[in-house]
């Protein structure tokens, strides 16, 4: 560099560091969504957040799910308790014959199939229920051939156990499309076609992972797996510090010239008569030239970080804290029914996407095998989660029997339909003979009174 300022080689190379500066920033600008500061690294490559990303988990580690199943109380009741909430008060038959269809149910065991069905769905992303009938396995099932007692039982089976045989990826308009053709159970030799099953799937995944499970949704536990170890590694850690929560300790002087003149026998011995002492007689002997001291440990701040977990591990599954830990509701008033609200309004969806469609496969057969024919106005209701108590349904039959009253004197209805109603909500029972007879004379009199007559009047 001369005197003068900056010489032609200098100035150039100036400009292409100048150049460069603006290409970078420039790049990082169009890189960036959102703020980006460049003197401080905020949204650039520089960041520490900008190498966050999230990456795929193995959809098939059964032996994990198994494990964890198996070994931890917390993992089996995130498994088993929707499913068991869910299935529990089980639904209400809407039909003709529907003390038949419920025999039937009784008879092959339905809810329970349906909630361990549902319990492995969970578990492992999928299961299903066989539908054994006198129908050959090999060839699709016929619904509308079953005649009544040809449905002689059912068999649950997960996913795992349902080797997928001639995968359909090509016919979109099939029903089993992404879904096997066959099945195999338990690497058997007998193919079984698929609409001899029942599926009831986990959770939803995106098309192009269906593809990775053979057409079964996701694990329930998988997705809070990690939380799950995470819980009961702070619980063990806890547990192991407790261990060491009280600890002894003794200051002697010219300890570490003994310990150098090999007397670690005597010395352990020596101490190890004053734990007895302490122990057996609570008494504590020293020397002269020894100090006693107790240490303890500070565990005060352990009960918020784990409160703090259960919250995290019960958002994870789902599943309110209360029910999930049978921890009562905390906060002054609170007594936590907007927990359960919350909570049964997610199950309400689970059964509409996990439960039902299966369930609607069975019905097409068990209605068959119960009355030997389909019956049209077959449908069905889920009960509520949670059934009231006594004095909530007297005060519910209370209103509505003023309600029912108010509309007789208003002329709205009739007591033979308040009779229907009640017999309908089986609140009572009525001879239907008798009924009819009213109705007759409640048509009589309205023919000869008709509505807005001068007898009315």
């Amino acid at each position: 560099m001369s005197k003068k300022g900056l010489v032609p080689a200098d100035k150039k190379l100036g400009k292409a560091l100048v150049r460069a500066a603006q290409k970078y920033e420039a790049s990082i600008k169009s890189s960036s969504d959102g703020l980006v500061n460049v003197v401080s690294g905020l949204g650039t490559q520089k960041a520490k957040r900008s190498h966050n990303q999230f990456q795929y988990g193995f959809l098939n580690d059964f032996q994990q799910l198994d494990a964890a199943y198996q070994t931890s109380w917390l993992a089996r009741a995130i498994v088993d308790y929707p499913a068991e909430d869910m299935t529990r008060e089980w639904r209400t038959l809407k039909c003709d014959d529907a003390d038949v269809i419920r025999a039937e149910e009784d008879r092959l065991n339905l809810p329970a199939m349906v909630s361990e069905a549902t319990s492995w769905a969970r578990l492992y992303g999928g299961a299903g229920i066989l539908m054994l009938t006198n129908q050959d396995l090999t060839k699709p099932l016929k619904p509308e051939k079953i005649k009544k007692g040809d449905l002689y039982r059912l068999l649950v089976i997960d996913r795992f156990d349902m080797t997928a045989m001639n995968m359909n990826q090509s016919n979109i308009l099939a029903a089993n499309y992404l879904q096997p053709e066959f099945y195999t159970i338990s690497a058997g030799a007998q193919q079984i076609h698929w609409t001899h099953f029942a599926r009831f799937a986990g959770a939803k995944l995106p098309r192009r992972q269906r593809a990775q499970t053979q057409g079964w949704g996701d694990s329930e536990l998988r997705k809070c797996l990690d939380d799950v170890m995470d819980i009961v590694a702070s619980k063990d850690g806890i547990a192991e510090l407790m261990q060491e929560a009280n600890v002894d300790i003794i200051k002697r002087v010219g300890l570490s010239d003994e310990l150098a003149s090999d007397q670690d026998d005597a010395i352990t011995a020596r101490y190890a008569l004053f734990s007895m002492m302490k122990s057996s007689i609570n008494l504590a002997l020293l020397d002269d030239e020894e100090t006693y001291d107790r240490k303890t440990l500070d565990l005060s701040g352990v009960a918020p970080v784990l409160d703090l977990l259960m919250t995290w591990i019960a958002g994870a599954a789902g599943i309110p804290v209360t029910r999930l830990f049978g921890e009562s509701a905390k906060g002054l008033g609170n007594t936590g029914e907007g927990d359960d609200t919350n909570y049964h309004n997610h199950l309400s969806s689970k059964r509409l996407t996990q439960i039902d469609p299966g369930l609607r496969q069975l019905d097409e057969v068990m209605v068959r095998s119960a009355t030997g024919q389909w019956i049209e106005d077959f449908n069905y209701v889920w009960n509520p989660f949670k059934q009231p108590d006594l004095v909530q349904i007297a005060q519910a039959n209370k209103a509505n029997a003023e309600t029912d009253i108010a509309y007789k004197d208003a002329g709205v209805i009739t007591t033979s339909q308040i009779q229907r109603k009640l017999q309908a909500q089986e609140l009572y029972q009525f001879d239907d003979d008798k009924i009819e007879a009213l109705e007759a004379d409640e048509d009589l009199e309205m023919f000869n009174d008709p509505p807005g007559s001068e007898g009315d009047e």
